[in-house]
């Protein structure tokens, strides 16, 4: 080749890693972050049940919400305004133990934060994101990585991209604690920046409004419509629902690749996180 052409191939060989490195960076996010949807949670469509399976469905409700809400309180409302306002929904039913009875079931030392201790996790998991980065992209950047066949690429980088999809999922579960105020009770900046750093920077999940997603979800779990992270139906209902969404449930963790994306960006269930609209934004 003429020094023109190793000059261009260089450069096109340099660009093609960079962007192949982003690419296995992104689909590893990917394949981490889709963990969240549990198989038995996803379905594509929801529908209202039948008189019958609804009293059954809105028994298990309550007691969800009454169990769940423990660890997710308002932003706008202390745990113990919750609680009262738990107690007083769940106080005619003598089955369901309301919420405040659960929190004095707990010690007291389940709800501190120690900060200090949060942020050094934080610092461990983000040290772990950015080694597993770095020597990821350091591999498929090498002379020696493009000079092997796909096969023996593909078989160099895979435990790479475990590896790093794994600090990462660390780091996400990082930012979803601070999106319950658990990085700092009284410092509400430190939840902010941890939350922005560890999912809307490193996860490439907006931050603010999965918090406000999240929240609802737990003020709302279980319920067929009012849960805004999860598409629920009855599973004795299942049959009645159309073809096509049945093919969706039965197919569901092949989409895992490509679900979180369409949860972020299409609003799926409740609303864009990237661009704002959807019921999450009414």
């Amino acid at each position: 080749q003429s020094h023109e052409g190793k000059v261009i191939s260089t450069m096109l060989r340099k660009s093609y890693s960079r962007w192949a490195g982003l690419s296995i960076v992104a689909l590893s996010l990917i394949s981490s972050c889709s963990m969240a949807w549990s198989p038995s949670k996803f379905s594509s469509y929801t529908r209202v049940p039948k008189a019958g399976a609804s009293d059954r469905s809105k028994s298990s409700s309550d007691l969800q919400v009454a169990s769940t809400t423990v660890l997710a309180p308002s932003v706008e409302e202390s745990t113990a305004t919750v609680a009262r306002r738990q107690d007083e929904e769940t106080s005619s039913s003598r089955d369901v133990p309301a919420l405040g009875q659960v929190m004095k079931m707990l010690p007291k030392e389940s709800f501190e934060v120690d900060t200090m201790e949060s942020l050094f996790y934080f610092g461990v998991d983000f040290a772990a994101v950015a080694a597993t980065m770095t020597f990821l992209h350091s591999v498929v950047t090498s002379d020696i990585y493009h000079s092997v066949p796909f096969p023996v690429q593909a078989a160099m980088v895979a435990p790479l991209q475990v590896l790093t999809g794994f600090a990462m999922w660390c780091m996400w579960c990082i930012g979803h604690d601070a999106g319950h105020s658990l990085i700092s009770k009284d410092k509400k900046v430190l939840n902010d920046v941890v939350g922005e750093v560890a999912h809307s920077m490193i996860c490439l999940t907006p931050f603010v409004p999965w918090q406000l997603s999240h929240r609802r979800h737990h003020l709302n779990h279980n319920h067929l419509t009012n849960d805004y992270s999860h598409q629920w139906f009855i599973r004795e209902s299942k049959d009645e629902l159309d073809w096509w969404i049945q093919l969706s449930y039965q197919t569901r963790n092949l989409q895992l690749p490509v679900l979180y994306l369409v949860y972020l960006l299409l609003g799926i269930p409740d609303g864009g996180h990237v661009f704002f609209y959807g019921r999450l934004w009414e």
